[in-house]
């Protein structure tokens, strides 16, 4: 019987999904970022790639501490679009794949940075623009070239934390099955190549193929101590700024 391997919908995953050298044990299913946590939950067989901050609501996961998706420069599944000519920010519109990452660190980043609080608004696909204060999260930003517009979430995270921003975790319920894993693949992951992008991708602008080309080297599949400092960072900041009552102990693998 196949390993249910849940993965969230963007470019990132879909290039570490081609880097799996052997997937003939796995089903893998696309979905949103912000239900893979709970599909794992319910089916105790499966594993996947989780927003880092799902953990503090899911602390009876299992976590790699070497395999997820982790960005160490201005490329990232979000970017953030300011409207102009405006004196302060009130509210950010996240628009999207939404997951608890962007929720909780962009209340973060808007406090550390600009020392204002904000109020994280979820925004149909049907409706705003970048006239508004927008955060965009997944692969819009790439389809259309917002990302050329847009201020990189991941740069700005990087800069909070003084670390990579580690934006996925490979979680599941069982131990064996994440140890499994990470001997089978830790490898492959660790390969460098960027030639699936237009094969994938063959809609996307010439200048977003581009940037993802040269700048995929700034993406890591097999995290290091540097990427697991990052991840212990990022999981402190909720608590440090009252999000959340106490400091959660995660079951790294």
């Amino acid at each position: 019987m196949k390993t249910k391997f849940y993965l969230p919908q963007n470019i990132f995953s879909q290039l570490f999904q081609t880097k799996l050298e052997d997937k003939s044990a796995f089903d893998f299913e696309f979905a949103p970022a912000s239900l893979i946590a709970k599909k794992i939950s319910k089916n105790k067989e499966s594993i996947g790639l989780i927003p880092s901050l799902d953990l503090l609501t899911n602390k009876t996961l299992f976590v790699s501490s070497e395999i997820g998706i982790s960005f160490d420069a201005m490329v990232s599944n979000a970017y953030i679009h300011f409207k102009e000519k405006q004196e302060t920010i009130k509210e950010l519109f996240l628009k999207g794949d939404v997951s608890s990452n962007e929720v909780i660190l962009s209340k973060i980043l808007f406090k550390e940075f600009y020392e204002v609080d904000i109020k994280p608004t979820l925004l149909s696909s049907e409706k705003g623009d970048l006239n508004d204060n927008v955060l965009i999260i997944g692969d819009e930003n790439y389809e259309k070239d917002l990302f050329l517009k847009g201020l990189s979430f991941s740069e700005e995270i990087i800069e909070l934390i003084s670390a990579p921003y580690v934006n996925f975790l490979l979680a599941g319920t069982s131990e064996e099955s994440i140890k499994n894993i990470v001997k089978n693949f830790r490898e492959s992951l660790s390969k460098p190549g960027t030639e699936n992008v237009e094969k994938l991708y063959p809609t996307f602008p010439q200048s977003s193929l581009d940037f993802l080309k040269v700048n995929f080297q700034h993406v890591v599949f097999n995290l290091d101590e540097q990427d697991r400092e990052g991840m212990k960072l990022l999981l402190q900041m909720p608590f440090f700024h009252g999000l959340i009552k106490e400091m959660i102990e995660v079951k790294f693998v």
